[in-house]
């Protein structure tokens, strides 16, 4: 809770590791009894706090009010008066912040990730959500405290250094290196009188110095489990307009390259190469690839290329491929809400005619997987509500596709690296076929990571995230 604006500004302090320290797991768990128990947070769901903010070098003091609310979402503000409002907040998905002084600002890379891990709601409880490593570090003294110094390395963000009084097992400092609109920022945050909220024991004075600066929030008052208005964590029209730049900016002008990797039962079965290009007031992708599927057939795609208007309308797709020695050529004109497709098999040629939206995204029956690539640029990560698209089968039919934005996940891939990506589902029912679920985890370009289709147990990961081998469990010894 409170922890949210001291959240935003702390740094990391390496110390060597002494064994005869207690483990961090034990002093960061002896620290939630200390605060009131896992149960007693458990039972908390939202939070309004309000307080003062004060700059004691420049004699400049307003109010704060934070509101917060179970898994991640946070809203707070800072009133000056003769200077005007500062806002912060995260619906989960979004981070962000706007201030009089500098305009709106949507948190992006390594800011959003350490906004979005400190906006955790009942953080101290949820230290394992939070940390995917913590480590005993050292001690040292506090403002007359004897502290355990822990090290607690985020699934997002940079280390964090806290300091635990050894023999109360409260919070006393937190120090660490935050990413700013500024640039990185070292703070430190120091935790003060210490009282009871209901059933929670939480600081109510909060010390931070960073960037030259000191400010201190005092908070006055605390409400658990107030109803929040509906609108409370809603991102304001100003952080709006500047997502819809962000997200014009993942189709700017210029070619945008990728190639993909695809497993079948865990063994490589294709790789595909592709560019996404937009100039000249159209939009395009094309690549190739190839396939060995199941050891029985080579298949080879010579290209499927889509050419889309600016609206992502299609106008044109071309499609070449060779089943093993069987060659399939079809090429595609869309207009007046019709697909015209010129198909030839090697022997015969034949004209096909579809009706489709003007907006269908164009994509094969199997391979290729990378023309979903336009779906990925286009979906909307504003909402988790299902979103519907056109589907067009080049060749076979249109469908609907039913899109959900599930939000930003941490995906793990080989040699221990991770990515924070989004995530979104595809269901979808081709023309000849079985429901299908596609997943998909994009970057912040849109750029497909990971895919998979879990019906035919394919995988595919884009150059430089190399497949994470499952973990395989013992093989157990006989007694």
């Amino acid at each position: 809770m409170r922890t949210l604006l001291a959240g935003a500004l702390l740094a990391c302090v390496c110390f060597a590791a002494d064994e005869s320290l207690p483990k961090a797991e034990s002093i960061l768990d002896r620290s939630v009894e200390a605060t009131g128990g896992k149960a007693a947070y458990d039972k908390i769901h939202s939070a309004v706090e309000t307080g003062t903010f004060e700059l004691p070098a420049q004699g400049v003091k307003g109010k704060v009010i934070i509101y917060t609310a179970e898994p991640d979402k946070n809203y707070q503000t800072i009133e000056i008066e003769g200077v005007g409002k500062f806002e912060a907040g995260s619906n989960g998905d979004v981070a962000w912040d706007n201030s009089v002084l500098q305009g709106p600002h949507l948190k992006t890379g390594d800011e959003k990730a350490e906004a979005l891990q400190s906006a955790t709601f009942n953080a101290p409880a949820n230290w394992r959500k939070m940390f995917s490593k913590v480590e005993s570090t050292g001690a040292a003294t506090v403002n007359d405290h004897q502290c355990y110094v822990l090290t607690l390395t985020p699934k997002a963000g940079k280390p964090v250094t806290e300091y635990y009084d050894q023999k109360s097992a409260l919070l006393i400092k937190t120090v660490a290196s935050r990413a700013t609109a500024m640039g990185d920022v070292t703070v430190e945050t120091l935790y003060d009188d210490y009282r009871k909220e209901g059933d929670i024991l939480a600081p109510h004075k909060l010390t931070n110095k960073g960037a030259g600066q000191e400010f201190v929030i005092t908070i006055t008052s605390t409400s658990f489990n107030a109803e929040l208005p509906a609108n409370t964590f809603d991102i304001p029209p100003d952080i709006k307009a500047l997502m819809k730049s962000a997200t014009a900016a993942v189709a700017a002008p210029g070619p945008s390259a990728g190639k993909l990797t695809l497993y079948q039962g865990g063994k490589p079965m294709a790789s595909e190469n592709y560019t996404l290009d937009r100039s000249n007031g159209k939009i395009s992708i094309a690549g190739s690839g190839d396939a060995n599927i199941g050891g029985v057939m080579k298949v080879t795609i010579e290209k499927f290329d889509v050419v889309m208007n600016d609206k992502f309308q299609p106008v044109s797709a071309e499609a070449k491929a060779k089943m093993g020695t069987i060659p399939i050529a079809l090429s595609t004109a869309f207009a007046d809400g019709k697909a015209v497709n010129q198909i030839n098999n090697g022997s015969t040629t034949k004209t096909k005619e579809d009706a489709v939206h003007a907006d269908a995204i164009v994509v094969q029956a199997n391979l290729p997987l990378y023309p979903w690539s336009v779906l990925a640029a286009r979906v909307s990560f504003d909402t988790k509500d299902p979103q519907q698209f056109p589907v067009y089968v080049i060749g076979s039919a249109e469908v609907m596709a039913q899109v959900t934005y599930k939000g930003k996940e941490t995906v793990e891939f080989a040699a221990g690296k991770t990515a924070d990506l989004q995530h979104v589902s595809v269901n979808v029912t081709p023309p000849q076929g079985s429901p299908t679920t596609l997943d998909f985890w994009l970057d912040d370009s849109r750029k497909i990571i990971k895919l998979l289709v879990s019906s035919l147990n394919v995988e595919g990961y884009q150059d430089g995230f190399d497949r994470k081998a499952p973990d395989v469990p013992p093989v157990p010894h006989n007694q």
